[in-house]
């Protein structure tokens, strides 16, 4: 029998319930052959992991069975790899000093490369804010003419018959 997988734990829950790959691939909306990768156990030729979580996910729940055991296999054959691929750290010996712990001068520079961005959507977004009620105020605050502005300078001279009469 072979060593239990993510895979082999999906394949055999798919033929207890004798359902075929193809019926499963058209519930998933997941390729056959992704499938057929994954039942294998294969995940090196499928997307990113997030990915094929949801597949785990999707073919479990298809098939009947939890998706916390196929995803807790495929979280260990995710770290064994992640194990084989990063060389083994060099052991450092105890030294008679102490150096302090200073970061590599890589790390540092990548941080001081990367300015935040974050603030930048806050600012424009608080100027608009600004704007936008600046031009309402005046808006509201303009006053209105007074009745009697706006009228002939005419009409506030004197009537000739009145200063004939005097």
């Amino acid at each position: 029998m072979e060593t239990a997988n993510f895979g082999t734990v999906l394949r055999e829950a798919r033929e207890r319930r004798q359902v075929s790959l193809a019926d499963v691939a058209r519930q998933t909306k997941v390729s056959v052959t992704a499938l057929q990768l994954l039942e294998e156990g294969k995940f090196a030729d499928l997307p990113h992991e997030t990915f094929v979580r949801g597949f785990i996910r999707s073919y479990a729940r298809t098939v009947g069975i939890s998706h916390v055991e196929p995803l807790s296999l495929f979280d260990e054959a995710v770290a064994a790899r992640h194990n084989a691929e990063t060389p083994p750290k060099p052991s450092l010996a105890p030294r008679a000093q102490t150096v302090p712990a200073v970061p590599p001068p890589e790390a540092s520079s990548e941080d001081d490369a990367q300015p935040p961005r974050h603030g930048i959507g806050l600012a424009v977004f608080v100027i608009i804010v600004l704007l936008i009620a600046t031009i309402t105020l005046s808006l509201f605050l303009r006053q209105q003419p007074q009745s009697g502005e706006g009228l002939s300078l005419e009409s506030a001279k004197p009537v000739p018959q009145l200063i004939a009469r005097l």
